[in-house]
């Protein structure tokens, strides 16, 4: 995977991940956010309970501590699929050099290869992106939510300090292209 150094940072996002493996259909919120030193998304029920938290930094992927459940793929894997959509074509290009890993990008679609094999296909959007694992048969699809008119911005009288309330219950999102 490219150095997180060559990840333009972006704050919380918050996002639709829905999974979808042998027939079985799981929708949650995503939080993402990172920076050049950590990735974290944090996976929330959507009735607001926090049940995993995705941590990649300079030590590798992993869970952080105290998750509610035990997902059904690994902190590496979930890691991977982010980065094959997150990173830009020329550091993917980079980071696969040399390795038993290719990409082969036309327009929206991204498709990587593992020694030879096509192994991830990717359709993206501005507001979506699915990842679609060939080799363990899941799909993930990651739809940028939209904050909705009951997000607003509060700003003490005698700061420069904003913060943003949103209420997550009515947010909309863009719908994700199926592949």
């Amino acid at each position: 995977m490219p150095a997180l150094h060559t990840l333009a940072p972006i704050s919380a996002q918050t996002q639709r991940l829905t999974f979808e493996h042998q027939g079985e259909r799981r929708v949650l919120l995503g939080v993402l956010r990172h920076d050049h030193q950590q990735l974290q998304l944090a996976l929330i029920s959507p009735q607001g309970q926090r049940l995993l938290t995705l941590v990649q930094d300079d030590e590798g992927a992993r869970f952080a501590p105290g998750a509610a459940f035990e997902p059904p793929f690994s902190a590496d894997w979930l890691a991977s699929r982010l980065s094959f959509s997150l990173w830009p074509e020329a550091r993917l290009r980079e980071a696969f050099a040399g390795s038993d890993w290719s990409l082969e990008q036309r327009d929206n679609e991204r498709r990587i290869y593992h020694q030879g094999r096509l192994a991830v296909r990717l359709e993206m959007t501005p507001t979506c992106h699915v990842i679609h694992d060939i080799e363990a048969d899941y799909r993930l699809s990651v739809a940028t939510l939209a904050p909705s008119p009951d997000t607003r911005e509060n700003k003490s009288p005698n700061s420069s300090v904003s913060t943003t309330t949103t209420n997550h219950n009515a947010v909309t999102d863009s719908p994700c292209p199926s592949t």
